[in-house]
């Protein structure tokens, strides 16, 4: 079928399907779209689209494990330098061509953290990528949706797409997009589009709930609402912490950190914000669960040492209490004389950037795979790393570089170990909690249940199983 034919049914049978009568969710949420291109999208709606439409060579099943998506099969030579990847056959895009080994070299240069890697196409399905150093978690960055050929020249909101949702229509009011009509081309889910309705503000997209235009939404606030049931899930892939500034003096004796880690009774802190952080390898299948997490000790006599401490936090209330909490902990149980410091979001990247802070609530975002050499490395002491306590240790190093240039799964296992070790022995830290995001959903939709939810996006996961109930 000639390309312009092709697309000009492509278009008749998405208008079709947009305006076919059918079962739909309706997704609230604020601001506008701009990209849903794999690597080009940046807000948390963008990206969350972007998963729905777009394949990767791999994915992460609901366990956590990597595990291939369009890849075929893999190899990986001895040097672990070069990865050949085939590609399964007959993957097409949604116009209905071929997905080949076009599309994953186009895709290499186009993502940033792909750029460096060397790619050469073998055949129509496979291609070998080539590293400039060895790189155990490689395989974790080819989760990244694949992109065609030529998507550059595309509309960045309607461009071809691979998942198992395609993007059937973009509804404007002038400028503004007002809704982003997915379909799900799944034969058995019984949810079959789902729809992203946009609001200027939360305030607005409140009211858009209570007059029943959408069927759920992710909430920063509480709210009471009638007809709604409300979800709480943690996102795992995100955690807060107290960073100790450990370049400067009065920070640098780790007795004195463990005492500041030992009062504070973390559970009972942060249970209404989320679940607490397992270490720096937290609730993954590489977290060491025969190390002790909680170091609160309620049988602790209070101590006066005799100095202050400013505790450094982004002027958001829920941040901010928790730090005036931790504040009154310490000056009760240590004699400190200890400041909230709260500056606004919008100037936080500089007091980052400066490392201009004694004690750091903070959060950090981190991937799945149990990489973490820019969170924790001493190499990464200065900014653009994110060793945001200045940690130095030789040992948790050396086991980070390992866990790094190590493709054995077990002996990954044995060196990330070590690094927890490390790190939780030394204390540069105390970890705090991964954050809950509050979904409302209409008391009309079934089957929302439990998942392992890393991203926002993962509130998706189990979309096949939704439903609505009829009513009169």
């Amino acid at each position: 079928m000639p390309s312009v034919i092709r697309q000009m049914f492509l278009y008749i049978f998405s208008f079709l399907l947009s305006v076919m009568p059918t079962t739909q969710y309706t997704e609230g949420v604020v601001g506008q779209p701009r990209s849903f291109l794999p690597g080009k999208a940046i807000t948390a709606t963008d990206k969350t689209i972007s998963r729905l439409t777009f394949r990767g060579l791999f994915k992460y099943d609901i366990y956590g494990s990597l595990v291939p998506d369009l890849a075929d099969s893999w190899e990986i030579d001895s040097e672990g330098l070069v990865y050949t990847i085939k590609l399964k056959d007959n993957q097409y895009w949604s116009d209905g061509t071929k997905i080949t080994a076009d599309d994953l070299i186009y895709t290499a240069f186009q993502v940033e953290d792909l750029q460096g890697v060397g790619t050469d196409r073998v055949d129509e399905l496979t291609v070998r990528y080539i590293l400039p150093n060895r790189f155990s978690p490689f395989l974790s960055m080819l989760t990244i949706g694949i992109m065609p050929n030529g998507s550059d020249t595309m509309n960045p909101l309607v461009p071809l797409t691979s998942g198992p949702f395609h993007i059937l229509r973009i509804e404007k009011s002038g400028p503004a997009i007002q809704r982003v009509i997915l379909y799900n081309t799944n034969e058995t889910p019984k949810l079959r589009k789902l729809i992203f309705r946009y609001y200027a503000d939360e305030k607005e997209l409140v009211l858009g709930a209570q007059l029943g235009e959408v069927d759920g939404f992710v909430a920063t606030k509480n709210y009471q609402l009638e007809n709604y049931n409300s979800y709480r899930y943690p996102l795992q892939g995100v955690y807060y912490a107290l960073f100790f500034n450990q370049t400067l003096e009065e920070l640098q004796d780790v007795e004195f950190r463990k005492k500041l880690r030992e009062v504070l009774p973390v559970e009972q802190l942060t249970s209404h914000l989320g679940i607490t952080v397992e270490g720096p390898l937290s609730r993954s299948i590489f977290t060491d669960k025969s190390l002790t997490f909680d170091y609160y000790n309620k049988n602790h006599v209070p101590e006066a040492y005799n100095q202050s401490l400013v505790i450094t936090v982004p002027d958001i209330k829920k941040h901010t209490d928790l730090a005036k909490q931790i504040e009154d902990m310490w000056e009760d149980q240590l004699g400190l004389d200890v400041h909230v410091r709260e500056v606004a979001p919008e100037s936080f990247n500089e007091v980052i950037e400066g490392r201009n802070y004694e004690v750091l609530l903070y959060g950090q975002e981190v991937g799945r795979d149990p990489d973490r050499y820019i969170n924790w490395h001493s190499t990464q002491k200065a900014y653009p790393g994110l060793n945001l306590s200045g940690f130095e240790q030789v040992r948790a190093d050396r086991a980070l570089e390992e866990g790094r240039n190590e493709l054995d799964y077990l002996k990954r296992q044995v060196h990330y170990s070590e690094f927890q070790k490390s790190v939780l022995n030394d204390a540069p830290a105390v970890f705090l909690y991964h954050p809950f995001i509050t979904y409302y959903v209409s008391n009309r939709v079934d089957g929302i249940g439990e998942k392992y939810t890393f991203t926002v996006g993962d509130r998706f996961l189990d979309f096949d199983n939704w439903s609505k109930l009829k009513t009169n």
